[in-house]
């Protein structure tokens, strides 16, 4: 089992780059030894779409989105339909294909557990991406402490079961901090259900002004938001 582990921390201390967002020690101060992380980077992409295909296409869904809405290249909307039905987890290569342009430049998937990797025990799960054209997507983000369970007459939010670590705004600060080393120019999320809107507001985030993110406000969920890397001068 140490080989094992040693393997692990290897793999996991190679991957840098976005991982360095992760709130990591203070995830070790909470859970200590008890802390189990499976990390992934850009090379383990096939992984990634294995592990969560229907993530993977979200992150190239969001681009997409951005392509047309923005009008970057002179495209058909609807030239993926089929992807975008299937939730194809390669549509980013099928995007890159035709815009002749890498749509995932980096990539960084976690999940974390406490003890023992079930889903009663999941601590972390998160995906960063940078992409095309220059921006930092946060396409998903779980906190949560399996041993605090929230009734549901007292949640907060839609999609909560337990008590959060209380680390957005640690995340969110370094997501910022990323995004001006490599010189981004927004950051992007999508708020999964209405009532996390709010939420994201207060760190400065705001619905983005397109046919997607007026549709998500109307349905109430899958609502993507932005805001811009405010650079230190």
């Amino acid at each position: 089992m140490s080989g094992r582990k040693d393997r692990e921390n290897d793999r996991s201390k190679r991957k840098g780059g976005l991982g360095d967002i992760l709130p990591k020690e203070e995830l070790i101060d909470r859970f200590g030894r008890a802390l189990i992380l499976e990390e992934y980077g850009k090379t383990d992409i096939e992984s990634i779409a294995k592990k969560n295909p229907e993530i993977l296409h979200h992150v190239a869904a969001n681009v997409w989105n951005r392509i047309v809405n923005r009008a970057w290249h002179p495209v058909d909307p609807l030239r993926f339909a089929a992807q975008f039905r299937s939730g194809d987890p390669s549509l980013h290569l099928a995007i890159s294909e035709l815009i002749g342009i890498e749509v995932i430049r980096d990539i960084y998937y976690v999940r974390g557990w406490s003890g023992r990797k079930t889903k009663s025990k999941l601590v972390v799960e998160m995906l960063l991406a940078w992409v095309y054209r220059n921006d930092l997507q946060l396409t998903d983000v779980t906190f949560i402490d399996p041993e605090k369970p929230i009734a549901r007459a007292k949640r907060r939010f839609a999609l909560q079961t337990h008590e959060g670590l209380e680390l957005l705004s640690t995340l969110l600060t370094k997501l910022q901090e990323k995004a001006e080393q490599l010189h981004c120019d927004q950051l992007t999320l999508t708020a999964g259900m209405r009532d996390q809107v709010g939420l994201f507001r207060r760190y400065g985030f705001v619905v983005e002004d397109s046919e997607m993110g007026r549709r998500g406000m109307e349905i109430g969920f899958g609502i993507p938001m932005e805001r811009n890397v405010r650079r230190r001068v």
